[in-house]
């Protein structure tokens, strides 16, 4: 089969869990035998330079990516609402419908819909059928993560109106909110499949989306590639409490929260490896590293390969992934699962309710700063804390196994367009 795989950003100018569950499954799919090509939108074009193969084509950047042949909307191109908003730009339209013509796709899967409007429209104007993958709450929030203004947890956007209630800010108007969430019904009722990735996700799209058919498959993570990073040799040691924290260092993902638990414990025999990058907001970037400034026992690592988050992993006692809003899944906390490495998460979304269901690790209050110090404290205090969460730690899927039934996705909304 020829598929199209869409998302609203990739490699390597943005790494975050969508953009690694993207490759993941466009690698899969090659190996299975099919054609595959990911159609993102670039911020910056500048970052693609020395690319293989970069080529401009159709409006679109050309490129391959670890194998993976990639096109690229420019984002200059698109609507200056794109990034909230589901709406086109009718020249990229255009453009899109006759390369998607000339690439014949079998069918596209949607990884995420942000910025990728015009390339939606476009694949319902040449009929081809689509899945999407419900990778976050982008579609019923316009602030993507159910957190509304006050910084509460929204139930829902109310077909807009608790949107334009709670959420309004100019130019969005109560009548720009209905229509929104009349745009985003569309696109999941044109799919042939809607996929969540947890039960969390798959209950808060059916509360948006009153009756709508959602299946989970959870993100599967790739065992083999793990078990060839994995040091056998680094298990637990009588040393600092190594902790780490794997995402993007934006001010969603909590990290200050974790940096303000250390400052309380100057002195406490731990580590912390910081993986990921600094992404969007510069004032916040500086206050993280003002935070990590003067504390010997906190190491920016950047942003690293799979094959070194795994490694870095098994060198690890706990994960701690302090979110200030609700995730919808998270890669590297099966990751960690696999390789026996306990996590301290908040208490918001799909992770809180794998860590708390299987009780291997601790669910902490979301922003709570002396929580979290005293959960770190805890561990230090008492490391055979960790052998008990290890005994309860989980089977995560394999990314074979996701892909096993995606591929049946793709077969059986392929057939039903023929």
């Amino acid at each position: 089969m020829r598929i199209l795989m869409v998302v609203h950003q990739f490699f390597p100018e943005f790494a975050g869990g969508t953009e690694r569950v993207t490759l993941n499954l466009a690698r899969m799919a090659q190996r299975a035998g099919h054609h595959v090509r990911i159609l993102a939108c670039t911020v910056e074009p500048q970052k693609f330079a020395g690319m293989p193969g970069l080529v401009e084509v159709s409006g679109m950047l050309e490129t391959v990516y670890q194998g993976v042949p990639v096109s690229l909307l420019k984002r200059s191109d698109l609507p200056a609402a794109a990034d909230i908003s589901l709406l086109s730009e009718p020249g990229v339209t255009r453009n899109l419908v006759e390369w998607i013509g000339q690439q014949r796709f079998d069918v596209a899967h949607i990884m995420h819909s942000m910025r990728m409007g015009s390339a939606i429209m476009a694949l319902q104007n040449c009929l081809v059928p689509y899945v999407v993958h419900l990778t976050d709450f982008y579609l019923p929030c316009a602030r993507i993560n159910l957190i509304d203004l006050e910084n509460q947890l929204c139930p829902g956007p109310d077909e807009g109106r608790r949107c334009a209630l709670q959420c309004a800010v100019p130019p969005w108007t109560t009548e720009a909110y209905a229509e929104r969430y009349v745009q985003s019904k569309s696109v999941l009722d044109a799919a042939g499949a809607r996929i969540a990735p947890s039960e969390y996700v798959a209950d808060c799209y059916r509360r948006a989306y009153p009756g709508m058919n959602i299946q989970v498959i959870p993100h599967g993570i790739d065992l083999l590639a793990m078990s060839a990073a994995l040091d056998p040799g680094a298990g637990p040691t009588d040393g600092p409490l190594r902790l780490i924290y794997v995402g993007s260092l934006v001010p969603q993902k909590g990290i200050d929260v974790l940096l303000r638990a250390l400052a309380l414990m100057p002195g406490t025999n731990l580590e912390l490896k910081i993986v990921g990058g600094f992404y969007g907001n510069t004032v916040y970037q500086q206050e993280i590293r003002q935070l990590a400034a003067n504390d010997p026992r906190i190491e920016f690592c950047g942003v690293l390969d799979a094959a070194d988050v795994f490694r870095r992993l098994g060198k690890s006692d706990v994960l701690c992934l302090p979110s200030q809003v609700p995730e919808s899944f998270s890669l590297v906390l099966h990751e960690s699962a696999a390789a026996a490495v306990p996590m301290f998460v908040s208490n918001l979304g799909a992770p809180a309710q794998q860590v708390s269901s299987s009780g291997c690790g601790l669910v902490l209050p979301s922003g709570d700063v002396k929580a979290w110090a005293d959960a770190v404290r805890s561990v230090v205090d008492d490391r055979s804390l960790l052998a008990a969460w290890k005994k309860n730690l989980f089977l995560p899927l394999r990314i074979e196994e996701e892909a096993f039934f995606i591929n049946s996705l793709y077969l059986r909304v392929h057939k039903a367009q023929a």
